[in-house]
């Protein structure tokens, strides 16, 4: 008996495309989930960053108002009488002077150009706080999302009340003064002796943190 010649059945070469179409789909996954992952992390950062740069330009605010304290109190220097200067470090009249205010001319790293901006000092009638007459300040500008943060942490406000400064950028000087001046017609923040507000102006906007450091 012969026994039958059998046709064996050869292997062919092909692709498994379930398993690939799986892994890609899996890869396409992850590929959102760490794109999802990295925008909520940005957007945290920059939370904490301004919450941060918030708290440490309140300290700094506080900082001075305690130099101008021991400066009128025990040193007994009168109004107007005192020099916010940071160059100036010797005389007991001086407010970044160990012999005077006893503190160090603030930096403005946390500033809104921490490269070109400067901390100013004005005087002008607060209202809402002391006595009709002038009262003393510091002042600098600042990026947005810190200045709302410094309304939501130093008076639990949500919002930058905003006002039109006018024509008062035109120097250092006239932004001073008009930031004593203007700044008690904000909404929000009437005797409110620290906060942030927004300046409308059609030069530019810009924000601008504030504390009464000596109040009359």
């Amino acid at each position: 008996m012969s026994l039958s010649n059998t046709k064996r059945l050869s292997l062919e070469n092909g692709i498994a495309l379930g398993p690939i179409i799986f892994i890609i789909a899996i890869l396409a996954i992850l590929a959102a989930v760490i794109s999802a992952g990295s925008t909520s992390f940005n957007g945290s950062a920059t939370t904490e960053g301004n919450k941060t740069k918030a708290a440490g330009l309140i300290q700094i605010g506080d900082n001075l108002r305690a130099g101008m304290d021991r400066l009128t109190m025990e040193n007994g220097v009168a109004w107007g009488a005192y020099n916010i200067n940071a160059g100036s470090t010797v005389n007991t009249t001086d407010l970044f002077a160990p012999l005077g205010g006893g503190i160090t001319a603030p930096s403005i790293a946390l500033a809104g150009n921490a490269q070109g901006d400067i901390w100013y000092y004005p005087k002008g009638a607060f209202n809402g706080m002391g006595t009709i007459n002038s009262d003393q300040m510091a002042v600098l500008n600042v990026a947005q999302g810190v200045c709302q943060e410094i309304n939501n942490r130093a008076n639990g406000m949500n919002s930058v009340p905003s006002i039109d400064m006018a024509g008062s950028l035109a120097s250092s000087n006239d932004l001073g003064a008009a930031m004593a001046t203007n700044i008690t017609s904000a909404t929000g923040l009437y005797g409110k002796p620290v906060g942030c507000l927004k300046n409308t102006n059609a030069s530019g906007t810009s924000y601008w943190f504030y504390e009464v450091i000596m109040v009359q």
